[in-house]
């Protein structure tokens, strides 16, 4: 691949800093960000047992999940017709499609909280703080992401830097998913305690993988064209 050619991307981005494509994802992280908030916020109202609360922010974050396809599909729309090369177009279309994903998984986790308000299901509080601390460790993860995309083709150093603290943070949260879900397998619940909260933990953890998959095509993005 030229010089030219390997540096287009970043020459493109440069140019076109308040074009659709960085003004379409910075929104979609915003949108993600209000997810993982929602999923906080309703796991915070379970742990104070105000299931009405907790439901509110579930639907909170169903809207935000639906917002975030929208974003998705528009921006996969421009990517389209743009004047990027197939290779960048495909490589910014898989980054797009991977952010979407932490919203997805956030309303899966959603939906456990919200099973499990509704079918009265008791978990202990000590389960309910853990799964509060990890939600708050993946809300740290989404917005160091928004982070790394706000300086993508501004600043490529700041870029990468980024990006690994988003696989520092992603490292947090797996330590803390093995102690939470050795927790979840001791404590004395019945076994749809058991299921939901390990359900719930799952997919916070799993939208925490996410966020790394973006770090790593982020770093693609920058070192692939400028070897």
């Amino acid at each position: 691949m030229s010089d030219k050619a390997s540096k287009s991307l970043l020459d493109w981005f440069g140019r076109r800093r308040e074009d659709f494509v960085l003004k379409g994802m910075r929104e979609h992280g915003l949108v993600l960000i209000d997810a993982v908030n929602e999923l906080q916020r309703s796991i915070l109202a379970m742990s104070k047992g105000d299931a009405d609360s907790a439901l509110g922010a579930v639907n909170r974050l169903i809207l935000s999940e639906k917002e975030a396809d929208r974003i998705e599909d528009r921006l996969a729309s421009k990517l389209s017709k743009g004047d990027l090369d197939s290779r960048e177009r495909e490589d910014l279309m898989h980054l797009v499609h991977k952010m979407d994903r932490i919203a997805d998984w956030a309303m899966d986790g959603a939906i456990h909280v919200q099973l499990i308000a509704e079918a009265d299901i008791t978990i202990p509080n000590y389960i309910w703080d853990s799964l509060l601390s990890i939600s708050s460790e993946l809300v740290l993860e989404v917005k160091m992401l928004l982070r790394a995309v706000e300086r993508l083709g501004a600043d490529e150093a700041e870029t990468l830097k980024c990006t690994q603290n988003i696989k520092s943070q992603e490292r947090i949260v797996d330590e803390q998913n093995i102690s939470l879900l050795r927790k979840i397998l001791l404590a004395d619940m019945d076994f749809r305690g058991t299921m939901m909260s390990k359900g719930l933990l799952e997919a916070i953890e799993k939208s925490a993988d996410c966020c790394k998959d973006c770090a790593d095509t982020i770093q693609i993005l920058i070192t692939a064209r400028s070897e």
